[in-house]
C-alpha cells in the first residue's frame, strides 16, 4: 500500500473517532476509539518504511 492510501486510511480512521464522539458522545465512544487508536497504531507500524520514505 502506498504512502498515500496508508494516510487516506488514518485520516479516514481518525475521522470515524470524531464522529463517534459526535454521535454518541465522550463516554460511549470511548472503547471504540481505543480499538480504532489500535489500529492506527498497528496500521503505522506496519507500514512504518513506507510512511518514512
Amino acid at each position: 500500500m502506498g504512502k498515500a492510501k496508508v494516510n487516506m486510511v488514518v485520516r479516514f480512521l481518525k475521522g470515524m473517532q470524531a464522529e463517534k464522539v459526535n454521535v454518541l458522545g465522550d463516554k460511549e465512544a470511548c472503547e471504540d476509539n481505543e480499538l480504532i487508536q489500535k489500529v492506527i497504531e498497528d496500521i503505522e507500524l506496519f507500514y512504518e518504511a513506507e510512511l518514512e520514505g
